[in-house]
């Protein structure tokens, strides 16, 4: 091969990979860049791509491009801010999810159990705390699955949040004689004309708990270990939880 042409070929092949260099790292230094890289890679198991590095306003954040795709992580390439989330990239674990499940954990021992209705199934050995209204259709299916749950204490508490005739039947419940009895009517559909005319500060307890809590839906659960659980669980998913987070502790018996 000329020498000529030998030559041409050593420029443009050094042109390439400054060109590369200046892709993967617009504005960044290429000490950082190659530790962004690295930890990228090593932490994702060479899932994502780095194709550009570029600073942001924020001390020690980057922005990374891989295929099309923008995500920003710090300077070790172990942590990424997705979908609003901080991940620990090498764990997998969601950070912001586990700050959140932290807020959500209720104290069983702050919940008005003297308010609830209380039921044993079995022994009783698992314990549980049943947020529900009358016309959550949720709560409507929910409560006949957990009234075939064996070996559990169920305090059912009457949280009628969801629509304004709540209150009117949750008053009935609570003023009657029979008010576990009147409840379980309630939540089964019926819909009985009874005196709501009662000292009902209990219920307000309840109510004023709830807000405390920022508990705004229904059906919600708290087990014995503080977790909260809203919602449509499935029913797999929720006898593990029950049975993971259902047991009390020494100190709270």
């Amino acid at each position: 091969m000329p020498r000529v042409v030998r030559g041409r070929l050593a420029a443009a092949a050094a042109l390439f990979v400054s060109l590369t260099a200046g892709a993967i790292a617009a504005d960044v230094s290429e000490k950082v860049a190659a530790q962004i890289k690295a930890g990228v890679n090593a932490n994702t198991n060479g899932a994502v791509r780095v194709e550009q590095i570029n600073t942001t306003p924020l001390t020690n954040i980057y922005e990374v491009i891989s295929e099309g795709e923008i995500l920003y992580v710090n300077e070790t390439g172990r942590y990424s801010f997705v979908g609003g989330s901080l991940m620990d990239l090498k764990s997998k674990t969601d950070l912001t999810a586990l700050q959140q499940d932290k807020r959500m954990v209720i104290p069983f021992n702050k919940l008005p159990l003297q308010h609830a209705i209380k039921e044993v199934h079995g022994d009783g050995s698992r314990v549980m705390a049943l947020f529900e209204d009358p016309f959550c259709p949720i709560c409507r299916v929910f409560t006949k699955f957990v009234d075939q749950i064996d070996n559990v204490t169920i305090y059912r508490f009457i949280f009628p949040i969801t629509d304004r005739r709540s209150q009117s039947l949750a008053r009935m419940a609570w003023c009657s004689r029979d008010r576990a009895g009147v409840w379980k009517a309630i939540m089964d559909g019926a819909r009985p004309q009874l005196p709501e005319s009662c000292n009902t500060d209990g219920l307000v307890e309840i109510l004023k708990l709830g807000e405390r809590y920022g508990m705004n839906n229904t059906p919600t659960v708290v087990l014995a270990s503080g977790k909260r659980l809203v919602g449509a669980t499935p029913p797999e998913q929720f006898m593990d939880e029950l049975e993971r987070g259902g047991r009390l502790k020494a100190d709270q018996r």
